[in-house]
């Protein structure tokens, strides 16, 4: 049976029995996209229409199915010309979804480290656990797929991924520092330093190591590497960085209690139903969604939903059924999207990421509505555009309705 490895840490390669493979596949974008993206889901059936958010996100494509088919074929036949066959199998298609395919026998470095850093954190035994994190340091090359850094889908599993080898790392220092093995800590620093050259803590160890050593012109040098990256103020020289050291892991270490505190501090992130603020805090976060939107492609929805007595209703009966519809609002809709009171009538709602198209939840909100016991008859209208990347205030007659419904009670 081949031997089938994948490397995302600091480059993107695959091998099969050691020798890299589909050196085209870097030709193709998309083609790499799609690989790296299905590998990063362990296997998981991802939609077709997650797919091509994903892979298109703001881009224009006049037929995004077509196209997910042809990058597939293209990545097959690759695979078909390198006569690999330990990986024609290695993407299935079934009911609209694409996945890795999960009973194909390959590692991952990716998977490695997390299982890794996940035994780590189980472990009692401090030596076993020494051992985990020398693994994590030696798997982690770098930044999780360097050239596709910027990609929403990769931002978030490489700050994980790298919060591993941080800790990995810091443990190590600590370890090596307390054993008084200045050889180690040299060697750890200048390969941390190779993946990151803007480290101060490891520019601060590997000066005292040096020292330690009695290699006072490599501590120098050391010094100046630090100063020229901008990472070490200008007036620290060797003799100095025991103090800077004692102060950036005494700053370490009271970070990481401020961090669990700020996290403490803030609301529960697991809040069912989507969030109710003022229209002030609303404009805020739609200002933020569409930089993200322009920065990176993600969709975003309004909505406007209104509502009309059939005659002159109490002000104090219209009120209450607003207030029911806020509530129907935030327990229908998704805690990713946010709502507010846009007139006395009116709620705005702001619908972010995929699924915000669709209309059926609000739907079951019209629905839910109309079921309330009320002495007046009232009209529930909505409304939903989808603002396009770059368009700033656009006009009402251009802005692209999804769908407009009204209904009488």
């Amino acid at each position: 049976m081949a031997t089938i490895e994948i490397f995302m840490l600091g480059n993107f390669e695959i091998r099969v029995d050691g020798r890299p493979v589909l050196a085209q596949l870097s030709q193709s974008r998309k083609a790499t996209a799609l690989v790296q993206y299905l590998v990063l889901q362990r296997g998981a059936p991802v939609p077709h229409k997650v797919l091509i958010d994903t892979l298109w996100g703001g881009e224009r494509c006049a037929n995004p199915d077509m196209a997910l088919r042809a990058i597939l074929h293209r990545f097959r036949s690759m695979i078909s010309q390198e006569q690999l066959t330990a990986l024609e199998s290695c993407i299935l298609t079934s009911r609209g979804c694409y996945q890795w395919n999960p009973n194909l026998a390959c590692t991952v470095d990716v998977f490695q480290l997390e299982d890794l850093a996940a035994e780590a954190e189980r472990c009692d035994d401090p030596d076993k656990r020494l051992e985990h994190y020398q693994q994590i340091e030696t798997l982690y090359r770098g930044r999780l797929l360097p050239l596709s850094a910027s990609e929403p889908w990769v931002e978030s599993i490489a700050m994980h991924l790298h919060a591993y080898y941080r800790t990995a790392m810091l443990a190590l220092l600590e370890h090596y520092r307390k054993q008084g093995d200045s050889e180690r800590l040299v060697d750890l620093c200048e390969r941390g330093l190779e993946k990151n050259p803007r480290v101060e803590r490891l520019y601060l160890e590997l000066i005292m190591a040096l020292e330690d050593l009695g290699r006072h012109s490599d501590a120098q040098l050391a010094a100046r590497r630090g100063r020229a990256a901008g990472c070490l103020h200008h007036a620290i020289e060797p003799r100095q960085a025991a103090t800077a050291w004692r102060q950036a892991r005494k700053a370490d270490r009271n970070m990481e209690n401020d961090m669990a505190r700020l996290i403490t501090a803030l609301p529960d992130q697991e809040a069912d139903g989507a969030m109710l603020c003022s229209f002030e805090t609303f404009g805020e976060i739609y200002r933020m969604q569409r930089g993200l939107q322009a920065q990176y492609g993600v969709p975003i929805f309004l909505a406007l939903l209104t509502l009309t007595p059939t005659r002159n209703a109490d002000a104090a009966e219209t009120e209450r059924m607003m207030t029911a519809l806020g509530e129907l609002i935030h327990t229908g809709m998704r805690r990713c999207d946010v709502a507010a009171r846009y007139s006395d009538t009116q709620y705005a709602l702001l619908m972010c990421g995929t699924g915000g198209e669709d209309s059926t939840p609000l739907e079951h909100i019209k629905q839910a509505f109309y079921r309330i016991p009320t002495r007046e008859r009232y009209l529930m209208n909505y409304r939903v555009c989808a603002p396009r990347a770059g368009q700033n205030k656009p006009r009402a007659r251009r802005a692209r309705a999804v769908r407009k419904t009204k209904e009488t009670v």
